[in-house]
């Protein structure tokens, strides 16, 4: 394996295979599974499997989100149309030319691996399937109004017809702060439905307590509940004997263009032996060859919490940059629990090539994933 990672370990996951004194249920799960997103699709498929692994029949409800499928088309004539005045339009033009160019191979890429690896139901709309025992909600960002154009859903919040006796738990769910502000007089009425829920972050958690009166359990992204085992099916070749320091870059400030690939080149040139940098934020790749970069990568510079998740889940050694606008939160956190807290730099700081020992991280993995599979155990 690469001189800075060591071998990948296919980490046991404890709850993962316990039994289960409930039946075996037909489960559900509703989330951003359409989405162009590798983040939004890859935790979808994280809980189909870590459900599956439960003795569960699992399917991905095929709901198309009114305003998720406009925002991925290749050109939305209603959003250019509910932009303001010219310069709203010539705005919105502006901002997604890049995303007009690559939507049709997005489109291809996404839907290859929902066909492929998603255990989808037929399509449909708020009318969502009858024939399950329980429907998860959850996890991604269902609850945060910036990624539905300003609304709610109220799918997303269970108020759809289900089948008497039928349960609908939240597993995960995100939002940003200042939506569960905004929705503060209505969460009440608004979560009535759930038998059960859990946010994915802490602070959110104990907001939409508050708001509430009801108990909300603090769960982690479904990533986090994998092994190596369950994305081994993703894995190709194509990058098994390139030697690169890969760069996954979601988020930057306008003064921070090219610097994680300046800091990505460094780290390069102290690895040797003709090292590569490897740039998977600028080239739309296939779902599968995102994972297969992480798996094979010598180094890893990100800026993404899910860059940070499969860096771990591979033990690759890497390096997160945070850019302190309230989004590094998740991956600080995460960091944080695991005893990983140097892999956090400023942009002003070295990043000089370093092994990680990853003894300690799995035993902190294991412990952070309890409170998970406890919820799981008890209500899915």
């Amino acid at each position: 394996m690469g001189r800075y990672g060591g071998e990948v370990q296919g980490m046991e996951i404890k709850g993962v295979h316990k039994e289960n004194d409930r039946k075996e249920m037909k489960v559900g799960i509703l989330t951003f599974h359409r989405a162009h997103n590798y983040g939004a699709v890859l935790q979808c498929y994280a809980l189909q499997e870590i459900l599956k692994r439960r003795g569960h029949d699992v399917r991905i409800i095929d709901y198309r989100q009114p305003w998720i499928e406009e925002f991925y088309k290749m050109f939305s004539w209603k959003l250019f149309c509910d932009a303001e005045g010219l310069s709203g339009k010539a705005a919105y033009i502006k901002k997604n030319l890049k995303k007009f160019l690559l939507a049709p191979h997005r489109s291809r890429n996404f839907s290859s691996f929902r066909l492929n690896f998603l255990e989808l139901t037929l399509p449909c709309g708020n009318d969502v399937p009858q024939d399950f025992d329980c429907y998860v909600i959850g996890s991604d960002q269902l609850w945060s109004l910036h990624c539905l154009g300003g609304e709610t859903d109220d799918v997303y919040f269970g108020k759809f017809h289900h089948p008497t006796g039928s349960r609908i738990i939240g597993y995960a769910v995100s939002a940003d702060m200042k939506s569960i502000e905004a929705l503060e007089a209505e969460l009440p009425l608004m979560v009535s439905g759930f038998d059960a829920l859990s946010m994915r972050e802490r602070e959110i958690a104990e907001r939409v307590s508050s708001y509430t009166g009801r108990p909300c359990e603090v769960c982690v992204d479904p990533t986090l509940l994998t092994d190596t085992s369950v994305w081994n099916p993703l894995v190709n070749d194509r990058w098994k004997n390139r030697k690169y320091v890969l760069v996954y870059e979601v988020r930057r400030k306008d003064e921070d263009k090219g610097l994680l690939i300046r800091k990505a080149e460094q780290i390069a040139s102290r690895i040797g032996g003709s090292c590569e940098v490897v740039d998977l934020s600028q080239v739309d790749r296939s779902v599968t060859d995102f994972v297969s970069l992480f798996r094979y990568a010598e180094y890893v510079v990100t800026t993404s919490f899910h860059g940070c998740v499969f860096s771990i889940l591979f033990e690759r050694p890497f390096y997160a940059l945070p850019l302190w606008n309230g989004y590094d939160l998740r991956y600080k956190e995460l960091l944080d629990f695991i005893g990983a807290s140097d892999r956090l730099v400023d942009r002003n700081d070295p990043m000089i090539p370093s092994p990680m020992d990853y003894s300690l991280i799995r035993s902190s993995l294991d412990e952070l994933r309890k409170r998970s599979f406890s919820f799981i155990e008890e209500w899915i």
